[in-house]
């Protein structure tokens, strides 16, 4: 039992979240037995997970959230008993760090043991940790880090890393929060990297990505900046690729090449830096338009769309990273992991003009919605929030926002946590009120995990629970094959 866990237990208040942030480093496949409720008979395909599976390696915790090595879970239905299993994703890292039972790489926020000489000039590892995409005939784990890494979809075995046939050459990244366009099925990805260099240094920009169907990267071209962005995730829309590059922004980054910090240690939210936003056009790939917004960040985004000439964003909105502090030590006894309010974004592409309003300022963070309605306005948003039940140290609900801006909550028993709720299409109907919502919550009183699945349509109670025989560590993203 970690000490964040015993302190909740030695007092009168609901267990926290940290037992969700303990190892599972075994790997499960087994059929679930433990059903309660009905599983829908249109419920067809497989719920892939991604996270942080571990966050110690010999007893030595990581030094940030973002290090933990990548492990996918896989729920697949069939229309007989569901079935789970479990697999970390074999990374150097992973491998010589199990072997070694000791920290071997940098990472995020984690130094490799043996001072200076040992972090010089290194950069992080790629723990292969954040999200999870089938396309193109690949299944992919992701993290912004470095280059995808191919996974069996059956088994969850580690193929290697994936380049695309080598068009991912050299220092090129590969984001974790890639988008499928709905007309074309191309898959279109980003990765921040450097066009060259000029009399400043380094030349900062994003690498923009377009995969076919075929799994062939087809397409490429260099979106320039004018610093080193912090920018996680994007949106599309049929024509458009949005990016905001947030007010969040990386410091001396030559103490941490010279291996005194991490990155984690520089990176900070600056008060003066206006957030940029570049709509980029998905056929040319050139930059359409770039708006200036006052200071902020858009970590996370729910669905865009084109209304006559604006493009229409929404995503959560924060004016701060303090949340940094809390994923640079999960197991502190205090650590509480925050989200942020729901805005709308208006961008006008023929007057330059930016608007925004907030559609809702309860805690939220993990937007999901209906992806074969990407670029659709009028679809519901779904989301994880956090309200103050008496533990809410991690998210505590999910929350849906309707196409009327309405909002509809499920909030958990205390002491039960959940992340990214996930939309799953039902097999008979292309409706998405006829859909379901997926939703992996850690309850901490017993150190277990269940899948609750809710109807698209009516979130107030899951339709069906199943029991796992252990907990599942809090993970980040997923993604729901069909096929």
């Amino acid at each position: 039992m970690s000490e964040a866990t015993q302190a909740t237990a030695d007092s009168n208040l609901p267990p926290s979240c940290a037992g969700g942030l303990e190892n599972l480093d075994d790997e499960h496949s087994y059929y679930i037995d433990d059903i309660r409720g009905e599983v829908p008979s249109d419920l067809r395909g497989t719920f892939y997970r991604n996270g942080p599976g571990r966050q110690r390696i010999g007893g030595e915790p990581y030094g940030h959230w973002f290090d933990g090595d990548g492990m996918l879970c896989a729920f697949t239905f069939t229309g007989e008993r569901p079935h789970f299993r479990n697999r970390y994703v074999r990374t150097p890292k992973y491998i010589d760090e199990t072997r070694e039972q000791s920290i071997r790489y940098r990472g995020f926020g984690t130094q490799k043991p043996g001072g200076l000489l040992a972090n010089i000039g290194r950069m992080p590892a790629n723990p292969a940790n954040t999200n999870t995409i089938e396309h193109g005939g690949r299944l992919l784990a992701l993290n912004e880090g470095g280059k995808p890494w191919q996974l069996q979809p059956g088994d969850l075995s580690t193929v290697g890393e994936c380049t695309f046939d080598g068009a991912l050459t050299g220092n090129e990244v590969f984001s974790a929060h890639g988008k499928v366009h709905p007309r074309s099925g191309d898959y279109i990805n980003f990765g921040a990297g450097m066009n060259g260099f000029g009399l400043k240094g380094p030349k900062p920009c994003l690498n923009v990505y377009r995969i076919n169907t075929n799994g062939s990267l087809y397409k490429q071209r260099a979106v320039a900046l004018d610093s080193f962005p912090f920018c996680h995730d994007f949106v599309i829309t049929d024509r458009f690729a949005v990016f905001f590059i947030n007010s969040i922004v990386f410091g001396d980054m030559l103490s941490v090449l010279a291996g005194f910090k991490t990155i984690s240690d520089v990176v900070h939210f600056d008060s003066d830096r206006a957030m940029k936003v570049i709509v980029v056009d998905l056929e040319t790939l050139e930059t359409k338009r770039e708006f200036s917004m006052p200071p902020g960040a858009m970590i996370h985004f729910g669905n865009a769309w084109e209304q006559g000439d604006e493009i229409i964003v929404d995503g959560m909105f924060t004016d701060n990273f303090e949340a940094n502090e809390t994923l640079a030590d999960v197991f502190k006894p205090d650590a509480r992991f925050g989200g942020g309010e729901f805005r709308r974004y208006f961008l006008n592409l023929a007057s330059g003009q930016a608007r925004d309003e907030i559609i809702s300022d309860l805690e939220m963070e993990f937007p999901t919605f209906d992806t074969r309605r990407t670029g659709d306005a009028g679809q519901a948003t779904f989301a994880a929030c956090s309200v103050d039940n008496g533990a809410n140290s991690f998210f505590n609900g999910i929350v849906c926002v309707d196409p009327n801006d309405n909002t509809s909550s499920h909030i958990l028993t205390p002491g039960s946590y959940a992340s990214e709720p996930l939309y799953a299409p039902s097999t008979t109907s292309d409706k998405t009120a006829d859909g379901y919502l997926l939703e992996v919550v850690y309850d901490a009183r017993k150190h277990l995990s269940e899948l609750q699945i809710f109807s698209a349509a009516d979130i107030s109670a899951p339709r069906c629970v199943l029991g796992l025989k252990h907990h599942v560590p809090h993970q980040f993203h997923g993604f729901f094959s069909a096929s």
